[in-house]
């Protein structure tokens, strides 16, 4: 009996340690009136969408980019695309990315959680999100940032372009019932996928000329693989979203990713490798779009 009663304590104890914390500072994420950037070449923006463990393919992307001189001005990012986002926005190289993925193992960033709306509490990728970032807030990085999440309560689209990188980062990532919900300012916040799959509207009103979008979701590869029969279901809920950001950018990078579970770590080696040849495949398209929009610029 006594052995039951210090057991139902602990697990109280527990329950309580998991009570929601509502993240209300001064320092905590928030919207602010999106400023576009203004330059007198073309600004271009690398868009970012989820797909879990396939955002490692992001990172191949980012190097096939890097490598033909491309540095994009502007970075947004939703859901797993966020994380990599914050990264390559806080100054991170593409080498120094890679070696990031490389070295990051699941339980880097996957804390689990015995009670609560969900499996993973998400500090984990809160705090690593900081430490890579050096604590900086999203106003405070080298380049132009910004975060898509969603409201729980109204489905609201919010844009996160203030305050704490890691907590934007992981209201952005937190997929219903997988992640428990962080509270902003008294309102729970999930996945930015559900409003934003690929921020590429969220690009362009920050002021970008050119958008480049990576598009790894599973929907991406079921698509690029038989597109008849995918037409309809594209045109339902989710996907009628993402196909709308998707039709706004001015190049879409699809990598062929390798099949793996959300938080599977795996194939990552497999994925960034995806990225990196989906993104050499696009140069020419993407610098064929860049030199036109210099030439746009140049007879202004």
């Amino acid at each position: 009996m006594r052995r039951l009663v210090l057991l139902s304590a602990a697990l109280l104890l527990g329950a309580c340690g998991l009570l929601p914390v509502d993240h209300n500072g001064t320092g905590a994420p928030r919207e602010a009136a999106i400023v576009p950037l203004r330059s007198e070449r073309p600004l271009i923006a690398l868009a970012l969408g989820g797909g879990g463990a396939r955002g490692f393919a992001h990172v191949g992307v980012i190097k096939a980019l890097e490598e033909a001189g491309i540095v994009p001005d502007i970075i947004t990012g939703s859901s797993s695309g966020a994380v990599v986002a914050a990264l390559y926005a806080a100054g991170h190289s593409a080498p120094a990315l890679e070696t990031i993925a490389l070295s990051t193992e699941e339980g880097d960033l996957l804390d689990f959680a015995w009670f609560g709306r969900g499996w993973v509490r998400g500090e984990a990728l809160q705090e690593f999100v900081n430490r890579m970032v050096d604590e900086r807030p999203i106003e405070r990085l080298p380049r132009a940032f910004a975060v898509v999440a969603t409201q729980a309560r109204s489905g609201r689209q919010t844009v996160f372009n203030r305050g704490d990188t890691g907590l934007a980062v992981r209201a952005s990532a937190s997929v219903p019932n997988l992640f428990v919900p962080p509270v902003i300012h008294g309102e729970e916040y999930v996945d930015g996928g559900l409003t934003s799959p690929v921020p590429v509207r969220l690009a362009r009103a920050m002021g970008a000329d050119v958008v480049i979008a990576v598009d790894v979701s599973w929907f991406a590869q079921a698509r690029d693989a038989n597109a008849a029969a995918m037409s309809q279901y594209g045109r339902t809920g989710r996907n009628a979203l993402r196909a709308g950001e998707l039709a706004s950018a001015d190049v879409v990078v699809t990598p062929r990713t390798m099949r793996a579970r959300m938080l599977d770590f795996d194939r990552k080696f497999e994925n960034i490798g995806a990225g990196e040849a989906a993104g050499r495949e696009a140069l020419p398209e993407i610098r064929e779009i860049i030199g036109r929009a210099a030439a746009r610029r140049a007879q202004r």
